[in-house]
């Protein structure tokens, strides 16, 4: 799935291993010649096993960590770098060099995650590590960069896809894909559209309605991509997407601190019409990319606009206090919910110099700016258990709470050929400045009296990366790098709590080594590291149930990376991936709100994850060629979130291993493929999370895998 083997696996030939290319460092080079920790995701053969959303496939990404909580909620770690969600996002998003999703836990930046369909991808890289120096806040722990494929201008071609599948425990979906390549004219101005929509299937069973399959997903959406070479020198590409996602429900299940369901398995017990959302998301950029002869100028600018709506239900965090307002007699048909709403309008600009190849010093230099308006609205209402509408009693808390994040930065990069082709040294520098405004109106009966407050921050941070590089060979390589990364801080709007939070950096040694040995039959990709997190930001709730952050003390997560391919035989390909990683913190949290010692581990960490795939190509007969292959994953055991006090507890996840299968046929333009996900069924926990916010304790919301599902998806290329 990762590096190399993930581009020979989806390569319609029988040969070996096929050269990445990546754009990680803002330029085109090979995978085996950038000093860092890259893994490389094939989109063809996500598609093939409609693996279309990072929970699908992380497992097979050594330190990669997707936590799931819900009505299209999720949160990304890379390396151990993370306290759980609601917090402002480690790890970093782009689409080609356009920045996604908020940079604030104000605008739900690591928990409402714009997923961008692989149809419309060339190959997604996750880059392990602290990014700060290029890509600036937000990428602590590592980044994501969905790439794009570019209009060609000269022909003409493009496929269209249907897919079907079945769940256990659950019914069936399916969905449709095409894109087409169209050059308007040649050599000058060309067009790819692409469009998709899914439906994924549903699970689990609401216990108080009765009503099976809840959890039904749909997503739909497109891209358009316009290229236009203006001159030999000079080309400019615009490009528009959007998605629409409708999470009917949650895959979570209701269980106890011990993991005992409450109701059955895959069954969770939710106020009717609540644990549901919806995710609208709309990018828009144009990239202008110019030779002056003595470098090349990049310009990207973009918009994006993104609105989430997600209803839940709080009756185990707000229904206590019913009582004060209600008679007993009416208290079992009455409930809490509360409307989320968020919407985030983004605009950036980047301008770059980028040196001209084959110098002594290949350099880059650029600004960067972002304007970030966020809206949040919140309302806490007495809710009608039966159908989960408003009864018409006044609001319980309602929050309103316009928000405005700006950050300005200039960076520069070089590398200093040493010597030709055999050792040099990188060194790049990120000076940012952050600007943050929250404005809110809380009010309700619970909370009396309506407050106003309007909070500003602005900070500053300097982000650096360093290291050699030595070429062994041409394709054998060891590099050493010292990397930095942050998130902005900012104030908060809970009532009673600390108006503000600082912000938090870490500091990330890596060794690494790539290669290529044995006559091309074997790739390695190793790496160790230790970062060291200070001034941590964690979330936490006042004993009111707002939420809040702070900083604690200082985390470190050590530990390695290790991608191994094999090709031993005409059309085999094994791929290996381990991963280890041990997150901890290396002192007692001291802060209100929260209990953690020193020596824990953060939430969400596996020390151990680890992935062995095999696909073996081959020749039928008069054209038709064929493929199997498996793949056996392991995420290892992991803690939830921090308690508020010495008395609670964390929930805990026990390892688990799925195995997944996979076949198909190929014939002249048209391909089959067939395939089956956790094939032995496995129930296995992600997350897990109180439904008494306040306490912390009773019942639990514990999202779980997708039980065994088939599949098969049937393509024809024109």
């Amino acid at each position: 799935m990762t590096g190399i083997a993930a581009d020979a696996a989806a390569d319609d030939s029988l040969d070996e291993l096929q050269e990445i290319v990546v754009t990680a460092q803002k330029k085109t080079e090979r995978l085996m010649d950038v000093p860092a920790s890259i893994a490389v995701v094939n989109t063809q053969s996500l598609l093939q096993s409609n693996q279309t959303q990072l929970r699908d496939f992380y497992s097979q990404v050594p330190g990669l960590n997707v936590t799931s909580s819900g009505n299209g909620r999720s949160t990304i770690a890379i390396r151990g770098i993370t306290t759980g969600g609601g917090n402002n996002p480690t790890v970093g998003l782009t689409i080609d060099d356009v920045p996604i999703g908020s940079a604030t836990s104000s605008g739900l930046g690591d928990a409402v995650v714009p997923e961008i369909d692989p149809s419309s991808l060339q190959q997604i890289e996750v880059l392990r590590g602290p990014q700060g120096s290029l890509y600036g806040a937000s990428s602590m722990g590592g980044l994501i960069r969905y790439v794009t494929a570019a209009p060609n201008l000269t022909e003409t071609f493009g496929q269209v896809a249907v897919s079907g599948s079945s769940v256990a425990h659950g019914g069936e979906g399916g969905g449709g894909r095409a894109y087409i390549n169209v050059p308007i004219v040649e050599d000058k101005l060309g067009l790819r559209v692409s469009a998709f929509a899914r439906m994924d299937p549903g699970y689990m069973t609401n216990a108080n309605s009765g009503q099976t399959e809840i959890n039904v997903n749909r997503t739909e959406g497109g891209r358009a991509t316009l290229l236009w070479q203006i001159t030999p020198s000079v080309s400019y590409q615009a490009s528009a997407t959007y998605q629409h996602m409708t999470a009917g429900g949650s895959a979570n299940e209701y269980v106890s601190i011990d993991r005992v369901p409450t109701y059955g398995d895959y069954t969770q017990a939710p106020i009717s019409g609540l644990n549901t959302g919806y995710l609208d998301m709309g990018i828009y950029n144009g990239n202008l990319k110019a030779d002056l002869g003595f470098a090349n100028l990049v310009a990207v600018t973009s918009y994006s606009h993104t609105v989430f709506n997600g209803p839940q239900d709080t009756t185990g965090t707000f229904g206590r206090y019913l009582g004060f307002f209600f008679p007993s007699s009416a208290l079992p048909a009455l409930g809490t919910g509360i409307y989320n709403y968020y919407q985030t309008n983004k605009l950036s600009q980047e301008i770059r110099l980028e040196s001209q190849p084959g110098g002594m010093i290949d350099w880059m230099v650029g600004g960067f700016a972002t304007n970030e308006d966020n809206l949040n609205r919140q309302v806490v209402y007495v809710a009608n258990k039966a159908n989960g509408q408003n009864v018409g009693f006044p609001d319980l808390y309602t929050v309103f709470g316009p928000s405005h994040y700006r950050e300005y930065a200039g960076f520069g990069s070089a590398t200093y050929h040493i010597i030709e082709d055999k050792l040099d040294f990188t060194f790049g520098g990120r000076f940012s400045r952050q600007f943050q405004e929250d404005a809110s109106t809380v009010g309700g009966v619970l909370e009396g009296d309506t407050t106003y407050s309007d909070l500003h921050s602005n900070t500053s941070v300097f982000t650096y990366s360093l290291g050699p590089q030595y070429h062994i060979t041409k394709d054998m390589m060891v590099y050493g790098r010292v990397s930095t990364g942050y998130r902005p801080g900012g104030p908060n709007d809970a009532p009673g709590e600390p108006a503000a939070y600082t912000s938090d950096t870490t500091t990330n040694y890596e060794v690494g080594f790539k290669g290529v040995l044995v006559d091309h039959l074997l790739t390695v990709d190793a790496a160790l590291f230790d970062i060291e997190w200070d001034d941590i930001q964690l979330q936490a709730a006042s004993p009111t149930g707002f939420s809040y952050i702070q900083n604690g003390g200082t985390a470190r997560s050590r530990g390695g990376e290790l991608s191994v391919t094999l090709t031993p035989s005409e059309g085999l390909s094994v791929v290996a991936n381990l991963g280890y990683t041990d997150a901890t913190l290396t002192e007692t949290i001291k802060t209100s709100g929260l209990y953690g010692l020193k020596g824990q581990r953060l939430p969400y960490s596996a020390k151990f994850t680890g992935s062995l795939s095999a696909d073996q190509k081959f020749r039928i007969a008069d054209g038709f060629t064929g493929f199997v292959g498996a793949t056996v994953s392991y995420v290892g055991d992991r803690y939830s979130v921090f308690p508020t006090k010495a008395t609670g507890q964390r929930f805990f996840m026990p390892s688990y291993e799925t195995v997944d299968v996979r076949a198909g046929v190929s014939h002249d333009d048209w391909n089959l493929s067939v395939y089956a996900k956790n094939l032995s069924n496995e129930i296995a926990f992600v997350s897990g999370g109180p439904l008494d916010t306040i306490t912390r304790t009773g019942v639990y919301s514990a999202a779980i895998i997708q039980p065994r599902t088939f599949g098969l998806t049937i393509s024809k290329d024109f």
